[in-house]
């Protein structure tokens, strides 16, 4: 007869985005956060800037991305550092819609023109999502990422925002695009996740 397990008291394990919008409202947030480490992560202009702040560094723990100096070069690492930057320029956390749904068309666009398009014409033109999916790893892609929450007057949804900036390959890429051209329910499903996205 075997004995019975004691069931777990461990707490679920959030995403890496939950454990981002913590972070975010303990140290960002206009009223909840600290002004102070807001401020120094706003005029941060490098990774370097960033090893600083200790909110940075605690983000970066948060995540679970390596913190051992010898891998201090590991991307996930430096990512973490920047997402705290971007982060930093967020006032408000809107669950609502994903970035590029609030940013792009109001409706699936077809053959019209950004000139011809009224009220559904986006917010980010397309030329500069163009720009913007063109982005790469680094100083590039923080500051695509601080333009946009900019362009959204700092209101997104601070999870997702953190994942798609985490993880930023082909995969996020493409939903992205779908987002933009208000064209989600002709997504095709997309099972295969690539190792630039993987959770390693």
């Amino acid at each position: 007869m075997t004995e019975s397990t004691a069931p777990s008291t461990a707490p679920p394990r959030t995403s890496r985005g939950d454990r981002a919008l913590e972070w975010w409202t303990d140290h960002c947030h206009p009223v909840e956060g600290d002004p102070a480490t807001r401020a120094r992560l706003r005029r941060c202009r490098s990774t370097t800037d960033a090893l600083s702040v200790p909110a940075a560094m605690s983000l970066a723990r948060r995540l679970g991305l390596p913190r051992d100096v010898d891998q201090a070069d590991d991307w996930r690492f430096v990512a973490g550092l920047a997402l705290a930057r971007v982060l930093a320029h967020v006032d408000e956390h809107d669950a609502s819609r994903r970035a590029m749904q609030a940013a792009g068309w109001k409706s699936f666009p077809g053959d019209r023109r950004e000139s011809d398009a009224g009220e559904d014409r986006p917010r980010l033109s397309e030329a500069r999502f163009r720009r913007l999916l063109q982005a790469e790893r680094g100083e590039e892609l923080v500051t695509a990422f601080t333009r946009l929450v900019a362009l959204l007057d700092g209101a997104v949804n601070v999870p997702v925002l953190a994942e798609d900036f985490l993880f930023w390959g082909d995969r996020t890429r493409r939903r992205w695009a779908f987002d933009y051209y208000a064209a989600a329910i002709a997504a095709p499903a997309d099972p295969s996740t690539s190792a630039e996205d993987t959770d390693a």
